[in-house]
């Protein structure tokens, strides 16, 4: 799974003709493959634990996943009160990460959180994500469950989707477990940008070249008279001068 994206999960049960004669009295298997293209195997196919676990069934079908995954860039925004909002994606990728790592990723995600056991579910091998992603029931005994359908194709893949964008995004952070119990994180530091917010004075567009336009017709005019003050009659700046003017209008 480390070199390539496809993956394969194997449904072991049985269907309205086979019953878990093991079981007495007969029992349906938890997992019913009516729907599903199935093989037959007559030692039956599975694994037995110990002396009185014996998880075996007479039909197998294998579901093949092939993610074909890739790794795109982008443009986040981290806002004041902490979330992360998208602002742009599907860009060529920065080199942060190898387009290699995407499979990597994908199958290291799908390996804890499918393959580890839960304490409820040792005893028949079903843990609650993969009964969320691959069953029709999920909030179920399954050491008594009988006659539980998979989903359909189309649901498998939706429910696919939305695990792997979390867990994929858990091991982006760098998540990486240690032992059975522990986990951690390692991190590193990528450039990146601020945005930082400042008061500042806005205008329209319109207004802006109105102003632009009247700034320039002002200034060619203050040329044209400056240019022209040596032809004037030269007057003093007084209130005489000004009666004067005045006076020589009236006759």
């Amino acid at each position: 799974m480390m070199n390539t994206s496809t993956s394969a999960y194997l449904f072991i049960g049985g269907n309205s003709s086979f019953f878990n004669s093991t079981t007495p009295p007969r029992a349906r298997f938890a997992i019913n493959l009516d729907n599903l293209p199935a093989t037959y195997v007559e030692q039956g196919v599975g694994v037995t634990r110990g002396s009185d676990i014996r998880l075996v069934g007479p039909l197998a079908s294998v579901l093949l996943c092939d993610a074909q995954l890739k790794i795109s860039g982008g443009r986040v925004r981290l806002e004041n009160d902490g979330t992360v909002n998208i602002t742009s994606s599907g860009q060529p990728s920065d080199g942060s990460f190898p387009s290699t790592s995407a499979n990597i990723i994908f199958s290291n995600a799908f390996q804890d959180t499918l393959v580890q056991l839960e304490p409820p579910e040792v005893a028949n091998l079903v843990n609650n994500v993969a009964a969320d992603m691959f069953m029709t029931e999920s909030s179920i005994d399954w050491s008594i469950a009988e006659d539980i359908a998979p989903l359909d194709i189309s649901s498998i893949n939706k429910n696919v989707d939305d695990f792997m964008s979390s867990a994929a995004k858990a091991f982006i952070d760098g998540y990486r477990k240690n032992g059975t119990t522990d986990s951690t994180f390692d991190l590193a530091s990528i450039p990146g940008s601020m945005e930082e917010q400042r008061l500042a004075l806005t205008v329209s567009k319109e207004l802006f070249v109105v102003t632009v336009v009247l700034d320039v017709i002002t200034t060619a005019l203050l040329f044209t008279l400056v240019r022209s003050a040596s032809t004037w009659k030269g007057y003093p700046l007084n209130l005489a001068t000004f009666f004067r003017l005045l006076g020589t209008k009236e006759r």
